[in-house]
């Protein structure tokens, strides 16, 4: 397989980001309360090797609010 799952979680290192650290202490109806924040944020972030967790994880996120809107 050439490049990377869509659902690439990552390791460790995401936990020390300052998006995941905003996010991972709300629950999933005050990010459906904060959806327009969040995209706006994931539209923020570079697109890079760098920035794969963050970008997974934000991208994760924001299907998962979808499910219960």
């Amino acid at each position: 397989m050439s490049g990377i799952p869509i659902n690439y979680v990552g390791d460790l290192e995401i936990l020390t980001n300052p998006l995941y650290l905003e996010y991972s202490q709300k629950t999933v109806d005050e990010c459906l309360t904060a959806i327009a924040a969040l995209k706006t944020d994931l539209k923020g972030v570079q697109v890079n090797m760098d920035n794969l967790k963050i970008i997974a994880y934000l991208s994760n996120l924001i299907r998962t609010v979808a499910l219960v809107a």
